[in-house]
This record gives C-alpha cells, sequence and structure tokens, in this order.
C-alpha cells in the first residue's frame, strides 16, 4: 500500500506492508544511493508477520526533494529517519537497510541506542571513512564539483520508452533487468512523449568531509543491538575489508555470506528474508 509521511521538513514516500498478524514493532526499510521503496518488494512475497514501511529517501522515488539551497549529506538521512519516528511516535522500530540506507541504519542506531529494538545491515557496515590527511583534498572537489553542477544547465536525459530506461539502469548495474525495472517504475516519469528520472540530480554531488574511521567505530560501538549483516558473495569486496575491521566492536553481531552480488537482498529475496525474518523473531 502506497504511504506519505509528513515528516515537519520533508514529505516523504513509502511503500507499507501491513498483514492482519503482523508483529506489534514497525520495521522501516531503507532502501540504497538512487534506489527507491521497490527494492524490498522482492522479499516482501515472503512476508508473513512483519509491519514493515519501505520508505523513499527525500530525492528519491516518489519523495521530496530537498530544498533550492539544499544538500544531500549523510547525517542529513539520519535526521529525516528521527524526524520520521519522532513525528510517528514510535517507541522502538526494527531498522532493514540496504548499501547507503545500512550506513544510515548503522550510525542512527549507534546515535540513537533507546529507539532501535533490531537491525539488519545489508552490504555496509557503518559510515564510508577516509584519512585525516585526504580531508582538504574531499573538500576541495566537493565545492568544484557542487558549483559547476549548479553552473551548468539542467539536464535529464529522455528516454523515448520505459525499456530504454531500464536498459540503461542495467547496464550501469550488476543485476538483471528484471531487477532493473523494479526500480525504474518507481525511478521515473512521463515528460512529454518520453521519459525522466525523478531523482534529484543533486545526488550525484560529492561528499565535503567523510569520518575518520576512529569516528566510525566510536559510533558501532554503541550499537549493542541484536545485528545481522547480509552479504553477497559477489558483492562489494570492501565490505570484506569492513567487516574484518569492525565487527569486534558491535557486542551483539551475527553475520552470512549468501549467493547474489550487492543487490543481494533483491536477486536473492528468499534466502535474504529468511535470514532476516529469524533475525526479528529471536
Amino acid at each position: 500500500m502506497d504511504r506519505r509521511f509528513e515528516t515537519g521538513h520533508i514529505d516523504l514516500a513509502a511503500l507499507e506492508f501491513c498483514l492482519e498478524n503482523s508483529s506489534d514493532v514497525v520495521t522501516i526499510a531503507l532502501h540504497g544511493w538512487l534506489d527507491n521503496a521497490n527494492s524490498f518488494l522482492p522479499m516482501m512475497e515472503y512476508n508473513h508477520t512483519h509491519h514493515v514501511i519501505a520508505i523513499d529517501w527525500p530525492g528519491h522515488g516518489f519523495s521530496a526533494h530537498r530544498g533550492e539551497n539544499a544538500s544531500y549529506h549523510l547525517l542529513d538521512y539520519v535526521y529525516d529517519l528521527y524526524a520520521l519516528i519522532q513525528k510517528n511516535q514510535w517507541q522502538q522500530i526494527n531498522i532493514i537497510g540496504h548499501s547507503l540506507g545500512a550506513i544510515v541504519a548503522s550510525i542512527f542506531a549507534g546515535t540513537f541506542p533507546e529507539l532501535v529494538n533490531k537491525l539488519v545491515l545489508i552490504e555496509a557496515l557503518g559510515p564510508i571513512t577516509a584519512k585525516p590527511q585526504d580531508t582538504t583534498e574531499l573538500l576541495r572537489k566537493s565545492i568544484i564539483n557542487k558549483y559547476q553542477s549548479q553552473i551548468k544547465l539542467p539536464s535529464n536525459k529522455q528516454y523515448s520508452s520505459i525499456e530504454k530506461a531500464v536498459l540503461a539502469r542495467t547496464m550501469a548495474s550488476d543485476f538483471d533487468s528484471d531487477i532493473a525495472r523494479l526500480l525504474v517504475e518507481r525511478a521515473i516519469k512521463q515528460d512529454g512523449e518520453g521519459f525522466i528520472w525523478r531523482s534529484d540530480s543533486r545526488l550525484k554531488q560529492l561528499s565535503p568531509m567523510r569520518m575518520v574511521e576512529e569516528q566510525a567505530v566510536d559510533i558501532l560501538s554503541n550499537i549493542e543491538h541484536d545485528t545481522l549483516l547480509i552479504l553477497g558473495e559477489r558483492g562489494y569486496h570492501s565490505m570484506r575489508d569492513a567487516l574484518k575491521a569492525r565487527q569486534s566492536h558491535l557486542a551483539n553481531l551475527k553475520h552470512h555470506t549468501i549467493a547474489g552480488g550487492h543487490h543481494v537482498h533483491m536477486e536473492n529475496p528468499q534466502a535474504t528474508w529468511q535470514l532476516i525474518a529469524q533475525h526479528l523473531a529471536c
């Protein structure tokens, strides 16, 4: 079911899966960068017991874009999630996050542990970090990138058909056209005789700052919740290094590697949801 949530600062679209015998604790599903709530549809075919709300992040899917002079910084998403919870007066929630969504989920759980019941992370464990000596270069590149994107004429490539947009998404990803189509259906809109992306072009601007590893560890060390990490066998190799370096900082972490790529929850939804359902039921 389609839903909309007014957080007080931005309007969020969502897909809600609420069954008659659903558990009392709401589970919020957070998608990855340039994806949308449809990324959780394959798993929801196997969900028979949990009340799941899959949101579109700001600038994605059917959610509103941020204001004219705003940006899409990582910690802004943490605020979006906090505002959503407060506005709906949820005492505690479960969180399922994929990629960007998992990064935000882990930061949120470490910062507001009292608001989280159980945590599921797919293909991400904490924020992407940088070395202190890279600060100046990252900041310089980000400012130049932002300025150049603001002064150039707006451009949003038009596709003559949905199939052409699906092909473009497939070629830029590591999954097949069926998965691409699911994401594209919520990511494009009619424009005259063709189709254009709904997503905010500012999503592609470079981040001005990244945490250093010590900051990431401080956040992860505050996560005492039962946490499940799911990795795809063909997922991002950087995740293996992150797991080795960070897993000791999470008190109650379980991890599984299953068949699939970075979008393992879409490629292998039954196995992924089976692990998640067992984790949430414990």
